[in-house]
């Protein structure tokens, strides 16, 4: 299923241009602004996915079909390296964060680290910059992987220093017998409103921690400011912060429209006056594995129409229910009915709210 891949090829294209352009003004000291990382996140899986290669550059692989195939709990995230950042001798990769509910950058998740900093080696499987002709190379010659692509949850999660060996109560065993563990968090849910940012990761030099690379505002590019002393980093601005490179819209994973009216359901049911997908101050059910086009009405026993949706989406198999009715009201625990009507075929069932 093609997704604007003209419209986004055209983009990035015109991002690389730019992205050359800011390598070599930073080479040439002419006023290079720290780089804003230009991040795209897009329901399903990328074909162009590099998750089944990673002893290979993936820029050797040749050019793959740009589409994305339909997968429940499946979001793929694209964003453009920049040539200038990796240059940097303190660069250490990139970090993939993810946000559910709201772009609260305090509650993000770190999912993904293409890291090249010492024994991450199965972290990075791109090129690397030539500083003198500022090409991509791999194994001794040109490539075109200026876009990295991560399909989540194809998550590698964050590393944890944990002991080797613990007694009954998980307790060391050994003082400084530890190792660092991956910790893989899970995947995103259908229906979620997800959203995500990207930054670059710091090349380790004496410890092993793995943090987000301090870029000081040093221009006050955010506005915040100007900096304090020079190192003083407790009243400067962080420029290459999670807030910075989130992406604009929020994104939900879904499986796709479905045909078969009789795999349509109602999540959750029970409906118990919350749910994890609830914006603050609002309540939600879903009515999931619609087709591309259907109606959907809400009845009370007695028969009553509660509210009418009209569902019209080629992208996602489910509509949100605020569990208002038709005056705006909201509704009061019971047993309700819905009947998903669409072309040729009817399906009907119950479900419950308990508030």
């Amino acid at each position: 299923m093609k997704r604007g891949g003209m419209i986004v090829c055209s983009i990035v294209a015109a991002l690389a241009v730019t992205g050359w352009a800011g390598a070599a003004a930073a080479q040439s000291g002419s006023g290079y602004a720290f780089p804003r990382l230009h991040v795209w996140a897009y329901p399903g899986a990328f074909q162009d996915s590099t998750t089944f290669f990673p002893r290979l550059c993936v820029g050797s692989l040749g050019v793959r079909p740009d589409s994305i195939r339909q997968q429940p709990r499946t979001i793929t995230v694209r964003f453009l390296r920049d040539r200038g950042a990796e240059l940097r001798p303190d660069f250490g990769g990139y970090r993939v964060y993810r946000m559910e509910g709201a772009p609260d950058t305090t509650r993000a998740v770190l999912i993904r680290r293409f890291s090249v900093n010492a024994g991450d080696e199965a972290l990075w499987h791109y090129s690397r910059v030539d500083s003198a002709t500022r090409q991509y190379m791999c194994n001794g010659g040109v490539v075109n992987d200026s876009i990295i692509t991560f399909v989540d949850p194809d998550s590698t999660g964050r590393f944890e220093k944990v002991c080797r060996r613990v007694d009954q109560f998980g307790r060391c065993v050994s003082i400084g017998d530890s190792v660092f563990k991956l910790v893989a968090p899970p995947g995103p849910h259908d229906g979620f409103r997800l959203w995500y940012s990207v930054t670059y990761e710091a090349l380790n030099t004496t410890d092993n921690n793995d943090i987000d690379l301090f870029v000081p505002d040093s221009t006050n590019q955010l506005g915040l400011g100007p900096c304090g002393a020079p190192g003083d980093r407790s009243t400067c601005p962080n420029l290459n912060n999670k807030a910075y490179n989130v992406t604009s819209a929020a994104v939900e994973p879904t499986s796709g429209p479905s045909t078969n009216l009789e795999s349509v359901a109602v999540v959750p049911n029970p409906y118990r006056a919350t749910e994890a997908w609830d914006l603050p101050g609002g309540h939600e059910i879903h009515f999931i594995h619609l087709p591309s086009v259907a109606e959907i009405q809400i009845y009370t026993l007695s028969g009553g129409l509660v509210r009418e949706l009209h569902h019209a989406d080629t992208v996602r198999d489910f509509e949100r229910w605020d569990l208002k009715n038709g005056r705006g009201q909201d509704v009061a625990s019971g047993i309700y009915m819905y009947r998903v009507t669409a072309p040729h075929l009817e399906f009907q069932n119950r479900f419950i709210v308990i508030r």
